[in-house]
């Protein structure tokens, strides 16, 4: 990212007018890029040369993973905590650890920071990180895909300023995610973020990183207005950008486009489940006797696939099972490569299943090898149930 492109007010600038936010940017230690994604996995593409680079260690992704499958009816958040490097003119930020934001203005469609959230953040960090700086934020969009809507954009351009600051959306529900930060004095999406092999050499985060974009409305606008005039020591100003809305016709044009596809999807998703259900009952007798050995539980056991089989690596594996423990809240399904310490996520089931599709498991991203794959019933809080066992099986992922 270059310094004359890094961030913007609208004003043009001369060499002698340094842009706002340049000695921020200035005051960066230097790194060299290769330090923070060498040793890496790129998750999407590589950010375009004026986005910023996020390289995030294993430990930050695991607690925002954690965080994120805790409530998977509300919409949940927090800050990332780290340091922004430059390696010339690219802007860089090392995400080192994650803490949630505690309070209770969310919901089903809503995340924001409160005054008390605030104080709680800064009382965790200084307790546990004080050496480490807030450099963006994160928080959940359950079932609803990734993107940046307007509240977003004006939560980002409030409170997080500097021209390094990165916000990341999470699905839970699907496994997708995405990042976004500043590009030319506006938001807009990161092309990928590296993940750091620090604590496993295969990767953790089990978020696809999707394409995706960047809601404005006018209200967004004036916001981005009302922020031009702030001085330097409150922060870069933020550009203000034209922005029409669709007019009505447009609308609901658009509004039965994506009814119609909606429909057809969910007709051809229906049929793939079905063609599955009729596979695993023609052999459920032996796939059974098979996976109670380690499922000795028959409410709470994975049917298929069988335990020690092969899959294709690549493959959307559909897995089925039995998971009707009353106790439970929801149901998650996770992987880990066979002797490995951290559990991924591979699906969320919230509903009592009497052998049923329990979640699709995404294995476009992971490397060939044996894996382990567990069925643990939780409560609210996401915590396994006393007394009642998982059931945990070991499959092979083949080319």
């Amino acid at each position: 990212m270059s310094s004359a492109s890094t961030f913007s007010n609208g004003r043009s600038t001369t060499d002698s007018e340094p842009m706002i936010g340049q000695p921020e940017i200035d005051s960066l230690p230097e790194r060299p890029l290769t330090d923070l994604t060498g040793k890496a996995h790129l998750h999407g593409h590589q950010p375009a040369a004026n986005q910023v680079v996020v390289s995030h260690r294993q430990q930050a992704l695991s607690q925002i993973r954690a965080h994120s499958i805790s409530n998977l009816r509300s919409e949940l958040g927090g800050v990332l905590l780290g340091h922004a490097y430059r390696d010339g003119d690219r802007l860089m930020v090392e995400v080192i650890a994650a803490l949630p934001a505690r309070n209770d203005d969310h919901g089903p469609i809503h995340f924001t920071f409160t005054a008390d959230a605030w104080s709680q953040i800064h009382h965790d960090r200084t307790e546990k990180y004080p050496n480490l700086e807030i450099i963006g934020w994160f928080h959940t969009h359950p079932g609803l895909g990734v993107f940046y809507s307007s509240d977003d954009v004006v939560v980002h351009t409030a409170a997080f300023t500097l021209p390094w600051h990165v916000g990341l959306v999470v699905d839970p529900l699907g496994n997708h995610a995405s990042y976004f930060g500043w590009q030319d004095g506006v938001l807009a999406p990161i092309a990928g973020y590296y993940e750091q092999l620090d604590s496993q050499p295969t990767p953790v985060a089990p978020w696809r990183v999707t394409k995706t974009e960047v809601w404005h409305t006018r209200e967004t606008e004036e916001f981005y207005a009302s922020y031009e005039g702030r001085s330097e020591d409150a922060g870069p100003g933020m550009v203000s950008y034209g922005l029409n809305l669709p007019n009505t016709v447009t609308l609901g044009i658009l509004g039965f486009v994506m009814g119609f596809f909606l429909l057809f999807g969910w007709v051809v998703v229906l049929n793939r489940q079905i063609n599955h259900l009729e596979s695993i009952v023609t052999s459920l007798a032996s796939e059974t006797s098979l996976n109670a050995v380690s499922c000795a539980d028959a409410q709470l056991r994975i049917v298929a696939p069988v335990a020690q089989s092969q899959l294709t690596a690549g493959d959307d594996v559909a897995i089925f099972g039995t998971a009707v423990q009353p106790e439970a809240a929801r149901y998650q399904i996770e992987y880990r490569p066979a002797g490995g310490e951290l559990w991924e996520l591979a699906g969320v089931q919230r509903r009592q299943t009497d052998l049923g599709l329990l979640t699709n498991w995404d294995t476009s991203e992971l490397p060939w090898g044996w894996y382990e794959l567990r069925l643990t019933a939780v409560d609210r809080q996401n915590i396994p149930l006393p007394g009642m066992a998982s059931c945990q099986i070991a499959l092979e992922l083949i080319p």
